[in-house]
């Protein structure tokens, strides 16, 4: 037997093995089975590399923040407990207000997600990358004490310069800078470009590095967006840090658009809490912390108690009332991530939103390769009477989601869910219901936000504050065009050939 027998007979052992793998071991639906199957038998070999790759399986980053959240649980469960003890027995105090309207919702992101009830004080929409990061350079520019950034792609651009400039200023000043990027969106920023921080005195880490061998790392990204000064401000949303955010890239000669907020108040507290689980995770990570809870040097619990402090038992009812005060806005960050016993707890409160609905809702994404359940819940509303429209871009950054996009477009029409195209690139994430409910943050409705990525969105309960993004989403329509039903029907067969057969891959994407 020659050594390339040899060699085939390995191959079809381990092809072999990943088939059955699949079979009966996969856990995701049955779409995406199908379809690694599919890859698998059609492309031997190549296949399994890149099912070790990119199905997830293969990757152990997650235990260590899978610990970090099990670490915070021991005073985060009992304080969630006491919110929904509260509020059963209070409901006098609630009685007519969008809390008790939408406890559902409420309950369900505190009992799946963990995410408190917590008050906005302020919070201020940003439509465009200029205004966003003036706003963002005043904050850290006034910065006393801390500032924390996590960002999915931070460029070395002219914006990515200034602020780089900035960080490491106040770094050399003493405030405490730290900077969270994903080492696959900065693929192609200079590791010695973000190291100037460290130089300066600030620390910066990249999330989940990718590298040769165990684990593998191109998936399970960290696409959040999030920044928070001195404890006190944060912001969130799609914008990252680079020029085309502010359409000052040559590359993007068309109009970006995005959505971030800056909000001030108790709501702070939970997008910082967000950031410093990322934090501590990856630096446990990165140092082989077997056990997170030994390794305090890597994960000051003093920090996570000082900021709770706010939301213990003796302010409860303090904290209530604040809620219901005129301007107070009632906040939920919502996360997601393979890290979650429940992977889909944005997707959840989405459809949650969705299926609340009865006037209307609006959704803005640069993507729209949504899965089965996200699709009944949009023909359940629209069956229902409800106007439901969907803003996509004209412009796109990847010529494959486009097509999947335009796909799921043509045949969801025909349920009288309305479609219009952005005139440029509509980066935005976001989803408003009734004047009532307004999701903002860093997830696309599409299979990869849903599943594969670090994401995280806030939910806010305010009709002052929903009716001012409906406005946002009103004038978005005026520079987008409406595609009429049938519109694509009569488009070049060929084209909607690869439109449907870039949809059949959605689930991989």
């Amino acid at each position: 037997m020659t050594l390339v027998h040899i060699a085939q007979i390995i191959f079809l052992v381990i092809e072999v093995g990943f088939i059955g793998f699949v079979l009966f071991f996969e856990r995701n639906e049955s779409t995406r089975r199908l379809l690694w199957l599919f890859v698998l038998i059609a492309l031997p070999v190549i296949g399994c590399i890149l099912y070790l790759l990119f199905s997830g399986h293969f990757f152990t980053g997650t235990k260590r923040m899978k610990e970090t959240n099990r670490l915070i649980d021991d005073f985060r469960k009992p304080l969630i407990a006491d919110q929904l003890a509260f509020i059963a027995k209070n409901q006098d105090k609630i009685q007519g207000s969008l809390i008790q309207e939408y406890w559902q919702l409420i309950h369900m992101n505190l009992k799946n997600n963990d995410s408190l009830l917590v008050c906005s004080d302020s919070a201020e929409i940003f439509t465009t990358g200029d205004t966003f990061f003036d706003s963002l350079y005043k904050d850290i520019a006034n910065a006393r004490q801390s500032v924390n950034l996590e960002y999915f792609i931070f460029k070395k651009d002219k914006i990515g310069k200034r602020f780089m400039d900035l960080l490491c200023k106040k770094a050399r000043d003493g405030v405490k800078v730290n900077l969270l990027y994903d080492d696959f969106g900065c693929f192609f920023t200079p590791t010695r470009f973000l190291q100037k921080l460290n130089r300066a005195g600030g620390e910066v880490h990249p999330f989940f590095q990718i590298r040769l061998g165990l684990p593998l790392t191109l998936n399970y990204r960290n696409h959040r967006k999030i920044a928070v000064i001195d404890g006190e401000i944060a912001y969130t949303g799609g914008h990252n840090i680079g020029d085309e955010y502010a359409n000052k890239s040559r590359r993007h000669r068309y109009d970006w658009r995005d959505t971030t907020v800056r909000v001030t108040g108790s709501s702070v507290i939970s997008l910082q809490s967000v950031f410093l689980i990322d934090w501590f995770s990856i630096i446990a990570w990165r140092n082989r912390a077997k056990v997170i809870r030994r390794a305090g040097n890597y994960f000051p619990r003093p920090i996570f108690d000082s900021l709770h402090n706010k939301l213990t038992k003796n302010q409860q009812m303090q904290f209530f009332t604040d809620l219901l005060l005129p301007g107070r806005i009632p906040t939920q960050v919502v996360t997601a991530g393979p890290n979650k016993i429940y992977l889909s707890s944005i997707k959840d409160s989405l459809i949650k939103m969705i299926s609340s609905a009865k006037k209307y809702v609006y959704i803005q994404t640069p993507y729209f390769t949504p899965d089965e359940e996200f699709i009944s819940a949009l023909k359940i509303a629209a069956f229902s009477g409800v106007d439901v429209r969907i803003q996509i871009p004209t412009k796109w950054d990847k010529f494959y989601m486009k097509a999947a996009s335009l796909q799921f477009v043509r045949e969801l029409q025909p349920y009288g869910i309305s479609f219009y195209q952005y005139e440029g690139f509509i980066h935005a994430k976001t989803l408003t219901v009734d004047d009532s409910l307004c999701s903002i943050g860093s997830t696309n409705i599409d299979c990869r936000s849903f599943s594969l990525l670090f994401e995280a969105n806030v939910i806010f309960y305010s009709e002052e504050f929903c009716k001012k993004h409906r406005q946002v989403f009103l004038t978005d329509e005026t520079k987008s065009r409406f595609i009429a039903p049938g519109a694509f029907d009569k488009t070049f067969i060929l084209t909607r050939t690869w439109w449907s057969f870039a949809k059949l891959f959605t689930p991989l994407m």
